[in-house]
């Protein structure tokens, strides 16, 4: 006579362990990183000179249909690139706030400001971002002192 084992009866903490597993599975998809990511890259310029230290930061337009994520990217000496920042996005509509540093490092009240004094109070600008990876231009010009960001896309 040959003894079956039997890995699970229908006992409660078994089908509890079989149903966590099932959505652990059915929920590892959630997190993967989706195709249609894209990477944008380019320069930065505030009255036709290189943004010495800033940030980028992409916000999706809910209210035009964008759901996908909110990305970044770091300026250095005018370029930047949302790859490696951990921060991708997709294409579609988003409004890009620019906050612009002098990248002169100087001592606070409490630490040292490595990014320097801002160039100007954050602008933000609506952009229609292409389905596939891009080149972005972001000009910031001032105007009656306002500044004024101006974005330009090419594939």
């Amino acid at each position: 006579m040959v003894k079956q084992f039997q890995l699970c009866s229908l006992t409660a903490p078994c089908w509890l362990g079989r149903l966590l597993l099932i959505g652990v599975i059915a929920l590892s998809g959630c997190w993967s990183q989706p195709s249609d990511q894209i990477v944008i890259s380019g320069e930065a310029t505030y009255d036709g000179k290189p943004i010495p230290v800033g940030e980028l930061i992409f916000t999706p337009d809910t209210k035009k249909g964008n759901k996908g994520p909110q990305g970044r990217a770091k300026i250095q000496q005018g370029k930047f690139t949302t790859a490696g920042s951990g921060r991708d996005i997709v294409g579609g509509p988003y409004q890009v706030e620019l906050k612009a540093f002098d990248g002169v490092a100087f001592e606070g009240r409490e630490l040292v400001v490595e990014e320097g004094k801002p160039l100007f109070g954050s602008v933000r600008s609506p952009i229609d971002l292409p389905l596939k990876t891009a080149t972005l231009h972001v000009e910031v010009t001032t105007h009656q002192d306002n500044p004024r960001m101006t974005l330009s896309v090419a594939p």
